[in-house]
């Protein structure tokens, strides 16, 4: 599985999917996609909130997968690069 780099957008709390808060060190969403039936994982990094509702992070990752696939991901952008 190959992850992207992609823009830092504005992070908005969804009701669906999984995810795993860090406090400000980063935040990882994993949801599955109902039409292809692939997951689609989301790493974000140094998360700063601003205003009520929005928060910024600093570098922000994107890819797709299976399952397994994702969840090796998940624990390795854990051990490598958010709790660092």
């Amino acid at each position: 599985m190959e992850l992207e780099e992609t823009k830092a957008i504005p992070w908005r709390w969804r009701r669906w999917g999984w995810r795993r808060g860090l406090r400000n060190r980063g935040m990882i969403d994993i949801s599955q996609d109902p039409k292809t039936g692939e997951f689609v994982l989301i790493a974000v990094k140094n998360i700063r909130r601003k205003r009520l509702v929005s928060y910024w992070p600093e570098i922000m990752w994107r890819g797709w997968g299976s399952k397994e696939e994702v969840l090796k991901e998940s624990k390795r952008l854990l051990e490598e690069m958010l709790l660092v």
